[in-house]
């Protein structure tokens, strides 16, 4: 599995500075209670599910024959903001391929207009979660991520994890876009 991190970004301060953020959402107290199932705007071709990691390992489960792409991201997130449009045209580029596409957002759930306004300007028509964790830093822990966002796992055809690019500061190379690209195509 590889484990790299995001290049040509200052790790450190986006570190800090999404930990901060993460921290600060941590501290609100009027979250909304989760809500679990599908949820599409009047209107909007986009799909949004509020959904916990049990829910997140199901979808991942249900695609099983297909190459799977996670992208772990937040609003909150300047590298994940920037990178999201790659995400978004793997996925137009190999889904007749058999490439399924996720999209998991570690926004607060009561963050949901915002994520969805962003998902629907990027086009994300295939299938995006968000997190039901109160803040960022307990949805990193419940997914099992190796560090902040933005995070990118590929499974393969059995639903076995093959990569995962995650920040890293401590790592010689960081992953870019073209390493993701190549661990799906190499998995098509």
């Amino acid at each position: 599995m590889n484990k790299q991190a995001n290049r040509g970004v200052p790790i450190t301060s986006c570190l800090l500075l999404g930990f901060a953020v993460v921290v600060l959402a941590g501290c609100d107290s009027n979250v909304n209670s989760a809500k679990h199932g599908s949820d599409s705007s009047p209107g909007s071709s986009i799909s949004l599910q509020v959904t916990d990691a049990a829910g997140y390992n199901d979808a991942v489960a249900s695609q099983r024959g297909k190459v799977v792409l996670v992208d772990f991201w937040a609003t909150w997130c300047p590298t994940c903001i920037k990178q999201f449009p790659h995400t978004v045209a793997l996925f137009e580029q190999y889904r007749d391929r058999g490439l399924a596409v996720f999209s998991v957002s570690l926004d607060q759930p009561n963050a949901e207009p915002q994520v969805r306004t962003f998902l629907e300007k990027n086009r994300a028509s295939f299938t995006n979660l968000l997190s039901s964790y109160k803040n960022g830093l307990a949805a990193i822990e419940a997914y099992g991520l190796p560090g902040s966002v933005p995070c990118y796992r590929v499974y393969d055809r059995t639903g076995k994890l093959r990569h995962e690019f995650g920040v890293d500061p401590r790592a010689e190379r960081q992953f870019t876009i073209e390493d993701i690209e190549a661990a799906v195509a190499e998995l098509l």
